[in-house]
């Protein structure tokens, strides 16, 4: 009994100590933004308390006395990141803290967030389960419409000096030059970005449809041909693929150095070689294992895993067009 009387004003002591911040998180319009992560650093002692906003956009965050960086970091596309420094908690206060994020890259255009859009296909379906199906040739059938997961993604290996300071450059610039804003390919591996892709699979040729890109099409052959002797570099390289096993692995050469691997601004030469290995462990999921090799811009492979769900039935991709008096560039940033 002392011991529960003990423990019972352990955390009354602490609660006395402790204060809190609550409030809602909208856009700028004042519409709700849900389940956005929100993060808050003690600014002398460096500790983090992290939560997660309702569906209604409410939040609350119970945190030690003390003086707070607070953020709210939202990972793409529609909304923006909030953050606020030197916000005061004292123990025993209540106080509310209402965040209106700014609007994202895409401006808040409706649909457009790939990650919003995985969450609203989980709410409206389930992924579905069941062994993975086979062609009749007995091999996996990868065919179906992709939605990476979203994961924080691996940092690639220390760059090479003149592609450290590139970066550099491009992430100090808000990434002004960013291909994909002047109409141009967006990344030299489509399969890496969180939009949703298709695979169309026959026994000698799978054709990847990526959506929000250009030219938004690949080519996969697994016919047993040899890359090119003399091939002209281009956005996405030249592709052939082979099965391991239940593993389909596809071999990329052939780039120009003109993509960009990553929004903020990761460069490569036209030495990358890409190999990516995708299974389908069963009906609802492919895993996906991605190494990038580049002597001339990294010091070492890059290696990243994904896992994509597969989409509802109902769902399909849709068109990307990009063209003439284009003006996303200048809304951009490297975040």
């Amino acid at each position: 009994m002392r011991t529960l009387v003990l423990l019972a004003c352990v955390r009354a002591m602490a609660l006395a100590q402790s204060g809190t911040i609550h409030g809602m998180i909208t856009d700028p319009d004042g519409g709700v933004v849900k389940d956005a992560s929100i993060e808050a650093k003690n600014s002398a002692t460096g500790a983090v308390v992290r939560g997660t906003g309702s569906a209604k956009g409410e939040y609350t965050l119970a945190l030690p006395a003390g003086t707070y960086d607070l953020s709210v970091v939202m990972p793409c596309c529609q909304y923006g990141t909030s953050k606020q420094s030197g916000l005061m908690v004292r123990a025993g206060e209540s106080r509310r803290l209402d965040i209106r994020l700014p609007w994202g890259a895409n401006l808040g255009t409706l649909a457009d967030d790939p990650i919003l859009l995985l969450n609203e296909f989980r709410e409206r379906a389930a992924v579905p389960s069941g062994p993975a199906p086979r062609t009749s040739e007995g091999k996996p059938d990868l065919s179906g419409m992709w939605i990476n997961v979203y994961n924080p993604d691996t940092p690639p290996p220390p760059l090479q000096p003149w592609a450290a300071e590139l970066l550099r450059r491009r992430m100090e610039n808000d990434s002004k030059d960013y291909p994909g804003g002047y109409c141009l390919p967006a990344n030299a591996s489509s399969i890496t970005r969180a939009f949703p892709y298709k695979f169309v699979q026959t026994p000698s040729l799978m054709v990847a449809i990526h959506e929000s890109d250009t030219p938004g099409l690949r080519q996969i052959f697994l016919d047993g041909r040899p890359h090119p002797q003399d091939w002209n570099p281009t956005w996405q390289g030249h592709s052939i693929g082979r099965w391991e096993g239940d593993t389909l692995v596809i071999d990329t050469m052939g780039f120009n150095d003109k993509a960009w691997l990553s929004l903020s601004g990761i460069p490569h030469t036209e030495k990358l070689h890409v190999v990516e290995r995708i299974r389908r462990p069963d009906y609802g999921h492919i895993e996906i294992e991605i190494t990038m090799e580049d002597s001339e811009a990294f010091t070492g492979p890059w290696k990243r895993s994904f896992t994509a769900t597969l989409a509802p039935p109902e769902e399909e991709i849709i068109e990307f067009i990009c063209n003439e008096n284009n003006n996303d560039i200048k809304h951009y940033r490297s975040q």
